[in-house]
């Protein structure tokens, strides 16, 4: 007999299926030490990715990792070259959504809350091995911290929102082509507090992707907490665009492959 639950993510075609649900619930506690992952195709070569872990520590102890931008090479093991070409103070005060104008755009509020965010601009090297050969990606990238969680401009939050279903929209949206500041929907949802840190390619960025962006969140985990412990999900949901040059096929397994291998090696730091 064929056994599903011997299988690691390495074992899946990624082209074939889109494995786990469109959203991970707060009720539900991941099998620990594994991360689940979710591929999903969109226009113009591109792909949406999703992938998500349980950690038994607090939302704080990963926040202060991830926004260690120095450092973050000790972090990520695919990482070849981390540098921090700036770092972003951000607004004095706390940043409200009321203090902006709301006859802009969705994506046009999301950049304007973005530019008042503390944060920093990367310039990294990944480095993968695709089909047996050696593969390196460039980008440079605009990262934000978004302390209080990013606004919900998709409403995903919503089960039901303007007549339709969480699950219809998902599928509406699968169509929609990637757009700056229109970030990827969250892969958990979470009645809590969350906190966020999202990452785009700069404009001109000359790397290997013509459009990459993603937002990690965080979020607590009280009803999987150890006894007298804490307990956190880290989730990265990241849309990829690589250059005509580069079949998006050849490569979505391996940066599929790749999330879930940064997602275990953060976790087994606070092992």
């Amino acid at each position: 007999d064929f056994n599903i639950t011997s299988l690691s993510y390495e074992d899946v075609d990624y082209t074939l299926t889109d494995m786990s649900p469109p959203f991970i619930g707060e009720d539900e506690c991941l099998v620990p030490g594994e991360p689940v992952v979710r591929v999903e195709k969109a226009p113009q070569n591109s792909r949406r990715i999703f992938a998500g872990i349980d950690i038994p520590v607090s939302v704080e102890d990963v926040w202060e990792l991830l926004t260690d931008y120095e450092n973050l090479q000790n972090v990520v093991p695919n990482l070849v070259v981390n540098e921090v070409l700036e770092l972003y103070t951000g607004s004095k005060g706390p940043v409200r959504m009321e203090s902006i104008d709301e006859t802009l755009s969705d994506t046009d509020q999301c950049k304007e809350l973005a530019n008042q965010m503390k944060g920093a601009v990367l310039r990294q090297v990944g480095g993968a091995k695709v089909v047996g050969i050696n593969f390196s990606a460039r980008t440079t990238l605009e990262v934000r911290e978004w302390p209080n969680g990013m606004p919900d401009f998709a409403h995903f939050e919503d089960e039901v929102y303007e007549g339709k279903s969480r699950s219809v929209r998902v599928r509406e949206s699968k169509a929609r082509e990637l757009t700056r500041y229109a970030f990827p929907r969250p892969f958990a949802l979470s009645s809590l507090p969350v906190k966020d840190i999202s990452m785009q390619s700069v404009e001109e960025d000359d790397g290997e992707f013509r459009m990459y962006q993603g937002v990690w969140r965080m979020q607590p985990l009280p009803g999987c907490s150890p006894v007298g412990g804490s307990a956190m999900r880290l989730t990265y949901a990241v849309e990829v665009s690589p250059r005509p040059y580069l079949p998006v096929a050849l490569v979505e397994g391996r940066i599929a492959q790749d999330l879930c291998t940064n997602l275990k090696a953060i976790r087994e730091l606070f092992a």
